[in-house]
């Protein structure tokens, strides 16, 4: 009896072959490409289309016809108009009122919906502000920052409601919101800067467009998760869809409404530092003066300014936002309330009591910097080899073998190998034209060694927060712990953390990184913890039954299916780092963000748009490759 071949072994090999045969491609074309283009490892100059000469035509074309042209003068010089008259409105009031009216309509605003606690902390933070003598320029930033949010309210409700009613509206908008989070803040000033000129208009308006997404996403998911037996039981008794709107939809809603304004005014942190930049003046200036300074005290007095300002945004909106007529402290004190606050107004107008009195000044700060220099001095052992690791030890190798030792068409093909292998050709053909367009504007070494920094920094922030993030997820105590100190991190602008970092490791690559890296790992921390706890605990009871141990349960259950929130986390780690490119410009990082601040300074509209260009197609191509990555992480749904 002869004995049968195994009918398997051909299976077995071409299953093998299917499997090495992508990475067989991908050495292959390397090599190809390589032999092929070997001797011409730059982007060929022959190739750059300029793009930049028909932009600053445009600008040019801008500037000459801004007072002239009938769209200019018809639509954008009075709306230029209308939100500057909102914002010096705000601040002539908030300048007028005594010191003392202004701090105490920030504690009777939800004092008069019995939130005294928010009430005392918005006092509290506005009383900072004048302590410290920046009374004046934080009602600058204070009339800034209420002017976008209200525009950002404005728009962004009825839009999110609109997009919950009609789901084709959301539809075409997610794409929309998509690009206006992933595009960094700071792109927007330069071509606003032909609309509405330097100053704080266009720092609002950016404002706007950056931090619109959260409030129009949040209400659009607020108003769907209403229950539909509540619709349905207004609509027994008769309630108009007007009605049913006002008064179920939204009341429900609000608090998802709330959470999006919530993050709309984080969001408008940032942007009050860099729209200095553009002349809005503000804290901005003080951070910035401090910088300059390398005055590290100054600059977190400023930053804390900026975050007091928040502060007292974030209460007062919450509070104008309750709606249960229960809450309300009763008529009469709301009337006391009112009349001594116009009384005390009246009599400070009257003997001229208006200005926040001298008390201290930002060099109560001062010892900070001299805590920073012992830092400098006494920890250099520290500090050199760190800075030299990462410059000599990686980034200059890497961004050289990019651009001076890899043919230009690899980096191409590998992108496009990349994202077909995570999800197919259509997002393969996206990335690898995102890539060679970045070549076809003229900043292919500018933008590779922008793209070194930023996955450095990327790996570096994800390597601290994912395993944080799985100790939170299974510690709670720990995670209430770090509670103070990652809202300090979201919440302090990130221009100020890059103060000591120069004075510790001097000006280059480094601080960039390491603010970067500490401005990058708050999200990535928070949603890896949410990943682990969301785990169901039906699996980790069903592994403990087959015996598992917990680091075989954590390693086999917990984080496989905390993949794709952990992925999400990656997401927004990235997001973070490309934020702080513009940052690490400052400090001499170079790459697109030194090129970005060359083209607000010299407003350079053709430069302007090719920087953001790029870094809009860098983050688009690292935002959906590892939004792909969190698909193919999602578990199998069940039939």
């Amino acid at each position: 009896m002869t004995a049968e071949a195994p009918p398997a072994t051909g299976l077995i090999d071409a299953r093998g072959l299917a499997r090495v045969a992508p990475w067989l491609v991908l050495i292959g074309g390397v090599l190809a490409l390589q032999l092929a283009f070997g001797s011409r490892v730059g982007f060929p100059a022959a190739l750059d289309t300029f793009f930049s000469d028909p932009v600053d035509a445009m600008g040019a074309w801008i500037r000459s016809n801004r007072r002239s042209h009938p769209v200019m003068t018809g639509f954008f010089t009075p709306l230029t108009n209308a939100i500057d008259g909102v914002i010096s409105g705000f601040e002539t009031v908030l300048l007028w009122l005594p010191w003392y009216s202004v701090v105490a309509a920030a504690f009777l605003v939800p004092a008069r919906v019995r939130m005294w606690r928010a009430g005392l902390i918005a006092a509290g933070a506005l009383l900072y502000t004048g302590l410290i003598g920046l009374w004046e320029p934080t009602m600058e930033t204070l009339a800034l920052m209420s002017t976008a949010v209200l525009i950002a309210v404005a728009i962004g409700v009825p839009l999110g409601v609109w997009g919950a009613l009609r789901p084709r509206v959301e539809k075409v908008m997610r794409p929309i919101l998509d690009a206006m989070q992933t595009i960094p803040a700071f792109v927007y000033f330069l071509p606003l800067l032909g609309f509405f000129g330097v100053g704080a208009v266009n720092a609002a308006v950016a404002t706007v467009i950056y931090a619109l997404a959260p409030v129009v996403r949040l209400t659009t998911l607020g108003i769907r998760q209403v229950p539909p037996q509540t619709v349905e039981a207004s609509k027994v008794f008769g309630s108009t869809r007007g009605q049913i709107l006002r008064k179920v939809q939204i009341p429900i809603a609000l608090p998802t409404i709330l959470t999006g304004l919530t993050q709309t005014i984080m969001m408008a942190l940032g942007i009050v530092v860099l729209a200095a930049l553009i002349g809005a003046g503000g804290l901005g200036e003080n951070v910035f003066q401090s910088l300059s300074q390398r005055r590290t005290g100054r600059g977190i007095a400023a930053g804390l300014a900026i975050v007091a300002v928040a502060m007292v945004l974030e209460r007062i909106w919450r509070s104008l936002a309750v709606l249960d007529p229960m809450q309300r402290t009763p008529r009469k004190w709301r009337l006391y309330g009112l009349a001594g606050l116009f009384a005390v107004t009246l009599a400070g107008r009257i003997i001229g009591s208006v200005d926040f009195p001298d008390v201290w000044n930002l060099t109560l700060f001062d010892p900070i910097d001299q805590v920073v220099v012992w830092a400098r001095d006494n920890l250099s052992w520290l500090t050199r080899p760190v800075n030299d690791f990462l410059v000599a030890g990686i980034i200059v190798p890497v961004r050289d073998f990019l651009t001076e030792s890899a043919a230009w068409p690899i980096l191409i093909f590998v992108t496009g190998w990349a994202m077909w292998k995570v999800k197919g050709w259509r997002l393969a053909w996206f990335g690898a034209a995102s890539v060679a367009m970045i070549g076809l504007i003229g900043l292919w070494e500018l933008s590779i060694n922008t793209l070194v920094q930023v996955v450095t920094a990327t790996l570096i922030s994800v390597a601290i927060a994912i395993p944080i993030g799985i100790w939170a997820g299974r510690k709670p105590r720990i995670e209430a712990a770090m509670g103070p100190i990652l809202d300090a991190l979201q919440t302090i602008p990130s221009l100020v953390y890059i103060i000591p970092v120069v004075i510790l490791f001097t000006v280059g690559v480094v601080p960039g990184i390491i603010a970067s890296v500490l401005y990058a790992i708050v999200p990535g921390i928070r949603i890896t913890a949410l990943g682990i706890r969301q785990v169901p605990e039906e699996s980790v009871e069903a592994s403990r039954t087959f015996g598992a141990t917990p680091r075989q349960t954590m390693l086999g259950v917990r984080i496989p299916l905390a993949g794709p929130t952990i992925m999400t986390a990656v997401n927004q780690v990235i997001m973070m780092v490309l934020a702080m490119v513009i940052i690490a410009g400052f400090v001499g990082g170079g790459g697109l963000g030194f090129e970005t601040i060359r083209a607000l300074t010299r407003s350079d509209f053709g430069l302007g748009f090719e920087v953001g260009l790029a870094l809009v197609l860098m983050a688009m191509i690292l935002d959906r490759y590892t939004q792909a990555w969190g698909d193919r992480l999602q578990p199998p749904s069940a039939v």
